[in-house]
């Protein structure tokens, strides 16, 4: 069987919540997902990769929706080798300057440094006026990444 995790990650890479904020999200989303395994908020020492594992479907320029699965690890290969610090890419296909982060994952990824997780939720999806309300506790609005291992 496997398991799932709901990881809300901030929409800028650096952004941290303070620990009032975190604590009092995490609290929320306890309320929201019950029947959950546990919620936690995970402040990492420096940006990494939230991905959706076996969710993982494709991953496509922004511009212009090209294919950039072959190119992907490359460019990831690129920006782990100097931490994740700059995140900034081109794409083969259009030429676009952009970001790893604001990249199309099929499922949703995300880069950051502090992530809210929910382990086995127990429900398919956050609603909308959930995650509303936990981008307002967290000051920030939040990629919701669902992964499955």
């Amino acid at each position: 069987m496997s398991d799932t995790y709901l990881r809300l990650v901030p929409s800028d890479p650096d952004y941290r919540p303070t620990q009032d904020a975190a604590e009092a999200a995490v609290r929320l989303l306890t309320g929201f997902f019950p029947r959950s395994n546990g919620v936690r908020a995970e402040a990492e020492p420096g940006v990494v990769f939230f991905d959706a594992g076996g969710n993982t479907e494709s991953i496509a320029c922004p511009a212009c929706g090209a294919d950039l699965m072959d190119w992907w690890g490359d460019a990831m290969d690129s920006a782990h080798a100097g931490g994740f610090r700059d995140l900034s890419v081109t794409t083969p296909c259009c030429k676009t300057r952009t970001s790893l982060n604001d990249l199309v994952y099929v499922w949703p990824a995300a880069f950051g440094s502090f992530a809210l997780e929910v382990a086995n939720p127990g429900a398919p999806s956050i609603a909308d006026a959930q995650r509303g309300a936990v981008e307002e506790m967290l000051g920030s609005p939040v990629k919701a990444v669902w992964q499955r291992l």
